[in-house]
């Protein structure tokens, strides 16, 4: 028994290994995509060092829960591949030891897994997304809220900025405020700055050698006024009073709940409470997977393979997609409304469990 024992914890210390540098590996491909999505953004309005920093670590908080299986996945693969490529699984036959030598100390390994992946899933995923919304919020306060090029809505007016430096100084600006119907005008400028005040939520545009167009009832009637320097501000606050609301992504379980059963409501419940039900199983359901992962894994490394580091990683990428496209088309259906969110998000675990059977069932007779 005490060779049994010795034997386990040498099998859980290399998934442990194995799991580590999957789990890097995995989160920092996420980390990747995910900084190359917003880059050119946050370039733009000059991101600092403090703003990388904060918003790599909500990102690190947001990919973690989802990468924290996977490497552990890869972990398994990788470990028992190695033991049945090195003969070590053929060893372990002939000493009179099943299955359970194996699947055991990956079984406990996977329960403090789902563990962290739960506590990640529902604590610490929905905080990341607030924190990194605000943020992005922060950043936009400073000039991203003018993207050059477009034309941007803001309370009752549109703004059109040609171009706009790191110290937000703006060149070729059209302002077409309508916010009061009876007083509509236009405002051409040749350049300008932004500035914008956090506390009073408003927008600020200094602008220069310029004209302000004044529109009447009447269009034989026109009047212009020039300027060499004109201050002018905008209430932003209508592009952040959503944003103050907590999207479903962003709750904890318990906001979740209380929008399910209707003891609370926000300006995302115009969708119905079929979306808050798809959030509120997918953090039940994602910190299952180390367990069916496991199920899977252990049969499917038993493959012997000289490769079999390969035959792990490409093994793994396959389940990898398969699992998480039938938990994005679980939440699409979950939340449309068209399938139960409980057995829609539900859907992937039962899939993998049901394949993982007759797995383990052959990798069984194969090591009696």
């Amino acid at each position: 028994m005490r060779f049994a024992r010795t034997l386990s914890r040498s099998i859980a210390a290399e998934v442990i290994a194995f799991a580590g540098i999957g789990f890097l590996a995995f989160i920092g491909i996420l980390l990747v995509q995910s900084v190359a999505q917003r880059l050119e953004e946050l370039v733009a309005v000059g991101i600092t060092f403090r703003d990388t920093r904060a918003v790599l670590l909500c990102l690190v908080g947001m990919v973690a829960p989802y990468a924290v299986p996977v490497g552990f996945l890869f972990g398994i693969l990788a470990a028992v591949g190695r033991l049945s490529s090195d003969s070590e699984v053929t060893a372990m036959r002939a000493c009179g030891l099943g299955l359970g030598t194996l699947f055991g100390p990956v079984l406990a390994i996977g329960v403090g897994i789902a563990l962290l992946t739960g506590l990640l899933m529902i604590r610490v995923e929905p905080a990341a997304r607030r924190e990194l919304r605000s943020v992005l919020a922060d950043v936009a306060s400073r000039g991203a809220i003018l993207e050059p090029g477009r034309f941007r809505t803001i309370g009752g007016r549109v703004v059109y900025v040609q171009s706009r430096d790191r110290e937000n100084r703006l060149k070729r600006i059209v302002v077409a405020d309508r916010s009061n119907p009876k007083r509509p005008f236009l405002i051409f400028a040749e350049s300008g700055r932004f500035s914008f005040d956090a506390e009073q939520m408003r927008m600020r545009l200094e602008l220069e050698h310029g004209d302000v167009h004044l529109e009447s009832a009447d269009p034989t009637t026109h009047r212009q006024i020039a300027f060499r320097r004109l201050d002018y501000s905008i209430d932003a606050a209508s592009l952040f009073d959503r944003a103050r609301s907590a999207r479903p992504s962003e709750m904890n379980l318990s906001q979740l709940a209380d929008r399910i059963a209707g003891r609370a409501t926000d300006p995302w419940m115009d969708r119905g409470p079929a979306q808050y039900e798809a959030h509120y199983h997918r953090r039940l359901a994602i910190p299952f997977a180390p367990f069916v992962f496991a199920a899977l894994g252990v049969p499917l490394g038993l493959r012997r393979s000289r490769a079999a580091r390969s035959w792990g990683v490409l093994v793994c990428v396959g389940l990898v997609v398969a699992y998480y496209t039938l938990l994005t088309f679980g939440q699409f259906v979950g939340e449309s409304g068209r399938v139960p969110a409980v057995l829609a998000l539900w859907l992937p675990n039962a899939a993998f469990a049901i394949a993982a059977l007759p797995l383990l069932h052959r990798a069984q007779r194969g090591m009696a």
